[in-house]
């Protein structure tokens, strides 16, 4: 996204980025492979090759030369201070309001092509569609362990999203073990089917207790330092209930 646009205005400017980096920025060229990977400058640079090629700061990352906001400004600041994990958070919770605006979107589109059809004045329905996802009535424990049954009366009301519609059953997370990942009172998605490789997130019933984990090697693994990995010996019984897809 920055790199092809800050790609362009090299180019449609007689020079290539990594002479850029260096003779106007006075920086070092690993900046250029940092910036293809997928990194982001520091604002203050983002401000100098703006004024440089005489665009705003929007401009570099979508090509429309407009002011970024306040907002953007902020939310960029705020996800630039994180950790790794927590950009993930980030980035997951954004894909699943973008999804959810994708289609009210959708769904004003096709109100409105249907009332087309029908001649008729109407209008447009903006609810989104929802489907239900089990619901388990106990939570799922981050920390010690609990019993998690497999009574899966309860229904969860949740946006059709591609997200939601992959999940085939939701938990409640109790603990803080997984933090900063998921939280105590989190709504997890699960897909039951789904492979669970070392370093996934699951769901895992081990000797009758429930918990949400990272996958390790014989062994279930807690985001928080606070808490010690669980060994697997070779007289217990684990079981693998599903891969965690993300959360409400």
């Amino acid at each position: 996204m920055f790199f092809e646009q800050f790609n362009k205005l090299c180019r449609d400017n007689g020079t290539s980025p990594t002479d850029f980096v260096k003779n106007v920025l006075d920086l070092s060229s690993s900046k250029v492979t940092a910036w293809k990977n997928g990194s982001i400058p520091k604002y203050g640079t983002l401000l100098k090759i703006a004024e440089y090629f005489d665009v705003s700061v929007g401009a570099l990352f979508d090509g429309d030369n407009r002011s970024i906001t306040c907002d953007e400004t902020e939310l960029l600041n705020n996800y630039r201070s994180v950790d790794e994990i927590a950009k993930a958070q980030i980035r997951e919770r954004a894909a699943v309001l973008a999804e959810q605006a994708a289609a009210k979107s959708n769904a004003v589109k096709i109100a409105l092509k249907q009332s087309q059809t029908d001649n008729k004045i109407v209008e447009p329905d903006t609810e989104i569609e929802y489907i239900y996802l089990d619901l388990p009535e106990l939570s799922v424990s981050a920390g010690t362990g609990e019993y998690l049954h497999s009574d899966y009366s309860n229904k969860l009301k949740v946006p059709a999203t591609n997200l939601t519609s992959r999940a085939d059953y939701a938990l409640k997370v109790h603990g803080d073990s997984m933090e900063p990942r998921f939280y105590d009172g989190d709504i997890v998605l699960v897909a039951a089917d789904a492979e669970v490789r070392e370093g996934d997130i699951g769901i895992f019933i081990l000797n009758g207790d429930g918990y949400i984990k990272e996958k390790g090697n014989k062994r279930l693994i807690s985001l928080n330092n606070k808490y010690k990995d669980i060994k697997i010996s070779s007289g217990d019984t684990c079981i693998c209930k599903g891969k965690v897809i993300g959360s409400l």
